[in-house]
C-alpha cells in the first residue's frame, strides 16, 4: 500500500441502516486499508466516533449486538416542543459507550455533520462536546427535539449532507471512500420498491418522499468520492428502532455492509498501490 496517500471515510446517514457501516469497517480493517480521517452524518457520526475512539471494530459490533435496546431506550423521554422525544436517554446511552472521551482524545480525526434548523446551514463539528455533537447529528425531525449547541439549534445532518464525502476531502484525504445507505431502493428495479399503489398510507408516503430527497441529495456529494460503497439494505422508517431490537436483523444489515465493502476492495487496493 502507498502509505503516503491519506484515506478518508465518509459514513452516511440512514437510521438503523447505519449498522452496515460496521460491516464496511470490518472489511477495511481485515484488508489493512488505512483510515486517516472520518466524516460522519447521523448514525455515521455514532459509528465513526466509536471507531475513532477505540480503533476496535469488534468492540463496536459487540456493543451493538449485546446492548439491550428495549431496556436502554424504554420509556423514551417525551417532549411537547420541537420533537416527539427529548433525546436525553439516547445521550445517556451514547455516553455509556464513549465515557469521558472528547474530540481531542479520538485516535482518528473526526468531523460530525449536523444541520442548523434556524439558518438551514450545514454545521461541521470537530471540537467541543463529542456526545452532544453525535446526538445533534442524529436528531431526526420530528422524532427528536433539536439540540442547542453553542449558537445553533441542530438537527439531523442527513437533511443537508447525507454522505459527507466533501468533508473527508477537506480534512486532507487523498482517497475518499463514501458509504451511502440511500441507494438500494431507487435503482429502477421494481422488486426493491416498498410501497405500491394499493398501499399508499400517510406514513409510508411521507417516509418514501423523505428518502427520495435524501437519495438525490446524496448523489451530489458522492461525485466527490473516489470509491462509493452502497450496501443493499431494506427501506425502513425514520429511525427503525425495531431492527435494533432484533439481533438477527442487525446481523443481516452488518453482513450487507461486509458484502458491499468486499466488492469494493479491489478498486481501493488498486488506487492505493
Amino acid at each position: 500500500m502507498n502509505n503516503e496517500k491519506k484515506v478518508g471515510l465518509a459514513l452516511g446517514s440512514g437510521g438503523v441502516k447505519g449498522l452496515a457501516h460496521i460491516g464496511v469497517l470490518k472489511v477495511l480493517v481485515e484488508n489493512n486499508i488505512p483510515i486517516d480521517y472520518i466524516a460522519g452524518t447521523s448514525i455515521g457520526s455514532l459509528v465513526g466516533a466509536v471507531f475513532s475512539a477505540y480503533k476496535d471494530i469488534e468492540k463496536i459490533e459487540k456493543i451493538v449486538l449485546d446492548t439491550n435496546w428495549k431496556h436502554a431506550l424504554a420509556l423514551l423521554d417525551p417532549s411537547w416542543r420541537g420533537g416527539i422525544i427529548k433525546g436525553n436517554k439516547v445521550e445517556k446511552l451514547i455516553t455509556s459507550w464513549l465515557p469521558n472521551i472528547s474530540f481531542l482524545e479520538l485516535k482518528i480525526p473526526l468531523t460530525i455533520v449536523a444541520t442548523d434548523i434556524l439558518s438551514g446551514q450545514k454545521v461541521n463539528l470537530n471540537s467541543g462536546n463529542l456526545i452532544s455533537a453525535i446526538r445533534a447529528s442524529s436528531a431526526v425531525p420530528p422524532v427528536f427535539k433539536p439540540v442547542k449547541y453553542n449558537d445553533y439549534m441542530l438537527v439531523d445532518g442527513g437533511i443537508s449532507n447525507p454522505v459527507p464525502a466533501n468533508i473527508a476531502r477537506e480534512m486532507g484525504a487523498d482517497l475518499v471512500i463514501a458509504v451511502n445507505l440511500d441507494s438500494g431502493n431507487f435503482n429502477g428495479n421494481s422488486t426493491n420498491h416498498h410501497i405500491t399503489p394499493s398501499d399508499v398510507s400517510l406514513t409510508k408516503t411521507s417516509i418514501r418522499a423523505l428518502n427520495i430527497m435524501r437519495y438525490y441529495l446524496a448523489r451530489k456529494y458522492l461525485n466527490l468520492a473516489d470509491v462509493v460503497i452502497e450496501p443493499l439494505v431494506p427501506e425502513i422508517g425514520l429511525v427503525g428502532w425495531n431492527k435494533f431490537f432484533d439481533r438477527n436483523q442487525a446481523k443481516k444489515i452488518i453482513e450487507a455492509g461486509q458484502k458491499a465493502a468486499q466488492d469494493a476492495i479491489p478498486e481501493i487496493k488498486k488506487i492505493l498501490q
